[in-house]
């Protein structure tokens, strides 16, 4: 989920600007500065699963990767989620963070 800076601070997930709940979600980031996100299930961000991204401005023309985004990125097997509800939010949560990592690496080859 996305929140404001105090939210990512504190690790409070009680009103985020937006929220993913499929697992396999992309995130688009269409502004420059920094965008906070931290995975909503307890505990899992006071254990570090958050991430604020930082988006520069841009200077110049910066030409796009040489290589397709598949070569780039590793493929990354994520196992099928359990029947409880924790778990299922837990797998969320690593989809959302892999889709996070796979985006930021695309974005600055």
């Amino acid at each position: 989920m996305q929140v404001t800076h105090a939210g990512y601070r504190a690790c409070n997930a009680s009103s985020p600007i937006s929220t993913r709940t499929t697992g396999n979600d992309t995130i688009t980031i269409t502004s420059h500065g920094h965008h906070f996100f931290l995975c909503g299930v307890p505990g899992h961000c006071q254990a570090g699963q958050k991430v604020d991204i930082n988006v520069l401005r841009a200077t110049s023309v910066v030409p796009g990767p040489s290589e397709s985004p598949s070569d780039l990125v590793p493929q990354v097997e994520v196992p099928p989620p359990s029947p409880s509800h924790a778990a299922a939010q837990s797998t969320l949560c690593l989809r959302t963070w892999i889709t996070i990592a796979i985006f930021l690496i695309i974005s600055i080859s």
